[in-house]
């Protein structure tokens, strides 16, 4: 027995049971409570393991695709502010005072050099209204690209009519001394074939010729 015991109170001792006094009756030891099986264990934490992974890996491509999409969207903003850049210079380019005279001139409109201003929400007319020619400010009038290439193509049809009529005039004037020569060489053909009669006083003819060297004969 341990000394451990021997100092309990109430425990009987070698003494006592070597006396003959009454014993303690042994009782049983009550079990121990059941462990866990390592099996079981080891797969649930498997399990939580494998399921940690899966969602990491889950939270790991949601954020790479959320990147993704960010830099897309901060790609298409990037060009949405070129576009908007690009808009904003036409509309100043198509706000400036040369291109609204150009487009005004493209309409038919024409400087006023007496105009009337009407005063607004009176109504009422300041100066005299003056109905326009569209000649009597002709440094005002800006041509559109449309006139310039039609005033291009009329002076080119000019040019070119020009040439026409040049080349009409020197194939006329060739034609014209061709006749002339045609014309020319039928006379002198004709006069080959019959050649004109003399002049009298000038040349004798052969009649008169023949009498001459008659009379000159009898004389002899």
């Amino acid at each position: 027995m341990s000394a451990l015991w021997a100092g309990l109170t109430g425990w009987p001792s070698e003494e006592a049971g070597a006396a003959g006094g009454p014993r303690a009756r042994l009782r049983p030891v009550p079990a121990a409570p059941p462990r866990l099986a390592r099996r079981p264990f080891a797969i649930v934490l498997i399990a939580m393991f494998g399921i940690g992974m899966t969602g990491l890996l889950m939270l790991n491509t949601t954020l790479q695709n959320q990147a993704f999409e960010s830099r897309s969207l901060t790609r298409q903003a990037t060009q949405l502010a070129h576009v908007q850049v690009d808009l904003q210079t036409q509309l100043d380019a198509m706000a400036a005072a040369p291109e609204l005279a150009r487009r005004a001139s493209d309409l038919g409109m024409r400087a006023n050099p007496k105009p009337a201003f009407l005063v607004v929400p009176d109504g009422k007319v300041i100066g005299k209204e003056y109905r326009v020619k569209g000649n009597e400010m002709p440094g005002l009038i800006v041509k559109t690209e449309r006139e310039l290439q039609a005033d291009d193509a009329a002076a080119a049809a000019k040019r070119a009519r020009k040439e026409a009529d040049k080349a009409v005039a020197k194939r006329a004037a060739a034609l014209q001394d061709e006749q002339r020569a045609i014309d020319e060489a039928e006379a002198a053909a004709q006069a080959k074939k019959n050649p004109p009669p003399a002049q009298a006083g000038t040349q004798p003819s052969d009649a008169a010729a023949k009498k001459s060297s008659t009379d000159g004969g009898g004389n002899r």
